[in-house]
C-alpha cells in the first residue's frame, strides 16, 4: 500500500531561501502511486513570502499538489503543529527552508515507512553545505546546526540519553503525533532574538513517552546550507547557550516530575564541573578559540537550564547579551591556572544536548 506523505516547510521571513528548497522538491523523482503533497507553514513572516507562494501556486506545475497556510505565533514547534492539524495524510516530513534534498528523498521515507511500519518518527542523513569553508574542527560541534551522519546502516536512536535526530528532515507519524504531543510544548522554538531552541526534541521526547520508536533512515540524505554569517561568534555563542539551557527541560520529559530534583542537581554540578574545568585549562584562551568557547557557554547554559526549567522567567535576567560580557571579563581576570592545552582536540559533546 502506498504511503501517504506531507513535506511541510515552515518559514519565517524565507523568501530567499524557498526557491531553492522548492528546486528539489520539484526534481523528486516519485513513484505514480505514492501520495504527497506539499505544505508552506509561513510562521508570520514579514518579507513577502506569502506573495511568493501565491505566485508559485498560479503557475504551479509540479509534481504534487502545493499548499499554503499562515501560522501566526511565532516558533516553530507552533509552524509544525499547524503542519499537523492542516495536512490529512499518514506521514508529515519536516522540511527547513534552508534544505536541500536529495531527489529520492521522498520515495526514501516511503519505503523506509513501509519497511518499518511501527515507527513513530525517523531521521535523515544530513550533510552541510557551506557558504565558506567552516572553521578548523568545526565537525566537533557541527551536530549543534543539524548536520548529522549516522552512517549508512539504518539504526534506532536512544532518547533516554537525549540522543536523537533533529528538526530539519524528520518524518512523523501523524496520529501518533496527534494523541502525544501537546498542543502546545513548552519549548516553542527560536522567537526574535531568542536562541532557545528545542522544539523538536522535545516532540519526539513525547512521542518516545508514548511508546514510538525513533529511527534514522540514511536513505533520506539531504544538504542543509549554512550561510557564512552562522560560522560566526555573533550567531554560534548564543546558540550554545541557548540549547544549554534547554538540557534540563529536555531530561524532565523523559524522566517525568518524581526524578526532578535528582536531575536538576545533576545537571548543574556536571554543566558547572565541565565550565570550571574549561576556565582551569584554558583560561583567557576561550576567548579566541570558537570550539572551546561554544562548549564553555553550552555548560553555562546547562548551569541554568534547572532554573530555566522551572520558570523561563526566572533567567530573564541571564540573556547572552548580559552575560558575555561578564564571561569575558572572568576569562581575562583568571587566566589558566593549569598548563595552557593547545586547542586542537576539544572533546566533542553530543550535538544539541548533553
Amino acid at each position: 500500500m502506498a504511503v501517504q506523505l506531507s513535506v511541510a516547510i515552515p518559514t519565517f521571513n524565507g523568501r530567499q531561501r524557498l526557491p531553492k528548497v522548492i528546486e528539489h522538491l520539484l526534481a523528486q523523482v516519485v513513484s505514480p502511486d505514492v501520495a504527497w503533497d506539499i505544505w508552506i507553514i509561513d510562521n508570520n513572516s514579514s518579507d513577502g513570502t506569502a506573495d511568493y507562494v501565491a505566485e508559485l501556486q498560479r503557475h504551479w506545475d509540479g509534481p504534487a499538489p502545493l499548499h499554503y497556510c499562515l501560522e501566526s505565533r511565532q516558533g516553530e514547534a507552533f509552524a509544525r503543529q499547524r503542519a499537523i492539524t492542516e495536512s490529512s495524510a499518514q506521514w508529515i516530513g519536516f522540511v527547513d527552508d534552508d534544505n536541500w534534498l536529495e531527489p529520492d528523498w521522498v520515495m526514501a521515507a516511503h519505503d523506509f515507512v513501509l519497511q518499518n511500519p511501527d515507527v513513530a518518527a525517523f531521521g535523515s542523513r544530513i550533510f552541510g553545505e557551506y557558504e565558506i569553508a567552516p572553521p578548523p574542527d568545526f565537525q566537533k560541534i557541527e551536530g549543534f546546526l543539524a548536520i548529522r551522519d549516522h552512517g549508512e546502516d539504518p539504526q534506532p536512536f536512544c532518547p533516554e540519553l537525549l540522543r536523537l535526530p533533529p528538526g530539519a528532515g524528520m518524518v512523523v507519524h501523524r496520529q501518533r503525533w496527534l494523541d502525544t504531543v501537546p498542543a502546545e510544548l513548552k519549548l516553542v522554538g527560536r522567537q526574535g532574538q531568542s536562541y532557545i531552541g528545542g522544539e523538536d526534541y522535545a516532540a519526539l521526547l513525547h512521542l518516545h513517552r508514548g511508546g514510538g520508536r525513533i529511527g534514522y533512515n540514511p536513505q533520506m540524505r539531504l544538504r542543509h546550507y549554512i550561510p557564512a554569517r552562522r560560522l560566526q561568534k555573533e550567531y554560534l555563542l548564543p546558540l550554545a547557550y541557548g540549547i544549554g539551557l534547554t538540557t534540563c527541560s529536555m531530561r524532565f520529559i523523559v524522566a517525568g516530575p518524581l526524578k526532578s530534583l535528582e536531575i536538576a542537581l545533576r545537571t548543574f554540578v556536571g554543566g558547572l564541573r565541565r565550565m570550571l574545568s574549561y576556565q582551569w585549562k584554558f583560561g583567557a584562551v576561550l576567548e579566541d578559540e570558537l570550539i572551546f568557547s561554544f562548549q564553555f557557554f553550552f555548560f553555562l547554559g546547562s548551569c541554568f537550564s534547572p532554573l530555566y526549567a522551572l520558570n523561563p522567567k526566572l533567567v530573564s535576567g541571564l540573556s547572552f547579551n548580559r552575560i558575555h560580557p561578564v564571561v569575558r571579563k572572568l576569562w581575562r581576570l583568571f587566566p589558566s591556572l593549569s598548563r595552557p592545552i593547545t586547542p586542537k582536540q576539544p572533546s566533542p559533546i553530543p550535538s544539541n544536548l548533553s
